[in-house]
């Protein structure tokens, strides 16, 4: 291990990678399933007040800057008024398969259902039903999840034809393939969709990407041919 990786582990400690932070928090007696990710765990927020009344199920991804709250320490203020002390706890239940965006809050007494977004900057603070988008302060329903995917496959030629416009203005060159291999599936046929095995990878169903390519081929011969069409005047 390089010296700056080594520093890096002993500064971060438990929070090093997703990897190690997911052991700790287990180790806390927050429930995680499998094929967890926090991403820059180092800058999210897990209660550790009530640690056991955390629930996290299979194929989660939380992102940079969230929070998850089994607790609340609003009870300083009728503490200061009259000396009672009124404690406030409560479970959060985060189900399959669900991305919480950047700078989520997710508050006690929560359940997100399985098949959920959260968009950036959420705070939920009511249950969220399976197979939807949430967004907002408080979070609200905007979409199914079908229709988010509907409106994304849409949108996947527009917004890939814009990132190798801007990519070719602002360095005067063509982008490399794997500079916007996330949009792979416009170019790439099945065939020869193991050049982007690290995408096929996510989520931990290869086999089941490479079947979604079977049924719905690219629509560009080549990844040249996509690129010659985006960057038509």
């Amino acid at each position: 291990m390089m010296i700056k990786e080594l520093v890096k582990r002993i500064v971060l400690g438990k929070r090093y990678s997703s990897e190690t932070f997911t052991k700790y928090l287990r180790s806390r007696g927050v429930r995680i399933g499998e094929d967890v990710t926090f991403f820059v765990p180092s800058k999210i927020t897990v209660d550790e007040i009530y640690p056991w009344m955390i629930s996290i199920g299979n194929h989660v991804r939380i992102t940079e800057g969230c929070k998850i709250l089994s607790h609340d320490f609003a009870w300083s203020v009728p503490k200061t008024m009259g000396g009672a002390v009124l404690g406030a706890s409560g479970r959060v239940e985060i189900g399959n398969n669900v991305f919480i965006g950047m700078n989520s809050i997710i508050c006690r007494n929560v359940s997100i259902g399985e098949n959920v977004i959260i968009g950036a900057g959420s705070v939920v603070t009511k249950d969220c039903q399976p197979n939807s988008v949430y967004v907002g302060n408080p979070a609200r329903r905007i979409s199914s999840i079908e229709d988010f995917i509907n409106k994304r496959t849409a949108l996947q030629n527009c917004e890939a034809v814009e990132l190798v416009r801007e990519y070719y203005h602002k360095y005067k060159q063509k982008p490399d393939k794997y500079a916007v291999g996330e949009y792979f599936m416009l170019f790439t046929n099945v065939d020869k969709c193991r050049e982007f095995q690290s995408a096929l990878d996510v989520c931990k169903n290869p086999e089941e990407s490479i079947e979604y390519m079977r049924k719905h081929p690219a629509i560009y011969d080549s990844y040249d041919a996509f690129v010659e069409e985006a960057l038509k005047e």
